[in-house]
């Protein structure tokens, strides 16, 4: 059934006549509003700022720590090699907190900074041919001066 004329009309008017005021408030954001909006974003972009951050530190300290473990592993298996009695080097005695001669070297460019120092022990049970080591790696160029101990048993064959 079709309204007449003259009901649609005066309807379509008010609604057209009324739209631009209802769309008058509602066109932007206030001032308000963006300063809320750039505060929460500048939150969020310090606190991924800070994140990074603390992933770049440990990624420093565990790059460090792979480092010092492979030249750990290195001179364990130089030690490893040398006969326990013509050898001074594994024979019992060292220190793994000073340097003692013959048991602690430096390591040269580019691992400037970075000590070696280990301790050859006797097994609990004696047995001439083990003997327990130690080696520790003391890396002051580290920003927390990180040291990395490796022990192992050692055999004379």
């Amino acid at each position: 059934m079709m309204m007449p004329r003259s009901e649609r009309s005066p309807s379509r008017r008010a609604a057209a006549s009324s739209c631009p005021e209802a769309l008058h408030g509602e066109r932007g954001f206030t001032l308000v509003e963006v300063l809320t909006c750039t505060l929460i974003l500048t939150i969020g972009m310090v606190a991924i700022a800070a994140l990074l951050a603390v992933t770049t530190s440990m990624q420093i300290g565990a790059r460090e720590a792979a480092r010092s473990t492979r030249l750990a592993q290195d001179k364990v298996d130089d030690l490893m090699k040398l006969n326990f009695s013509s050898d001074p080097e594994v024979a019992v005695g060292g220190s793994l907190d000073t340097d003692v001669a013959g048991y602690s070297e430096t390591l040269p460019a580019p691992f400037t900074g970075i000590t070696l120092r280990w301790e050859v022990s006797e097994m609990p049970m004696p047995n001439d041919d083990l003997r327990v080591l130690t080696v520790r790696v003391v890396n002051l160029r580290a920003q927390q001066h990180r040291q990395v101990d490796l022990a192992t048993i050692i055999r004379q064959w």
